[in-house]
């Protein structure tokens, strides 16, 4: 078989992931965000943990060494904030934050991660963006969103 960009998304997509929100603040405060499936704990010790963002990704822009960065695993019932920050927002909807941990990080999430940018490394069409873990959260009586196949479970 043919590996290309077509064949290559369909068999990465047999795997089923979480589904994250990625935010951070651009050079005016403001909170920026993508929605990201390539998300993963790298180390207990240190606590690590790394996305991925395309080259072409704006969040790219407000992502540097040093910079903090909020981590949302979204709750099963989160479909729509998923949407919205992957382009489709619901104007019915409002996106809300909490910020009671001293960063913005998605309301009622499953879980989250407030974290300091340590690397950034190319990887092909991509950066891995490595982050050291300053403050974690998880709601026990959730359950996660999944992403397979294209599709949301």
């Amino acid at each position: 078989m043919e590996i290309n960009k077509t064949v290559l998304k369909k068999v990465a997509s047999s795997f089923a992931t979480g589904v994250t929100i990625i935010t951070a603040k651009d050079n005016t405060d403001r909170l920026v965000g993508m929605t990201a499936s390539s998300f993963v704990s790298v180390s207990l010790d240190p606590p690590l943990v790394s996305f991925f963002v395309d080259n072409n990704a704006k969040l790219l822009d407000n992502v540097k060494t040093g910079d903090t960065i909020g981590i949302s695993i979204l709750s099963s019932d989160q479909q729509n904030i998923s949407n919205h920050f992957a382009g489709y927002p619901d104007p019915e909807k409002a996106v809300e934050f909490d910020q009671s941990e001293g960063f913005p990080v998605v309301k009622s999430a499953l879980a989250w991660y407030i974290t300091k940018v340590t690397q950034l490394t190319p990887t092909g069409d991509h950066q891995m963006v490595l982050c050291a873990v300053e403050k974690l959260g998880r709601n026990e009586d959730l359950s996660p969103l999944l992403y397979y196949s294209g599709k949301y479970l």
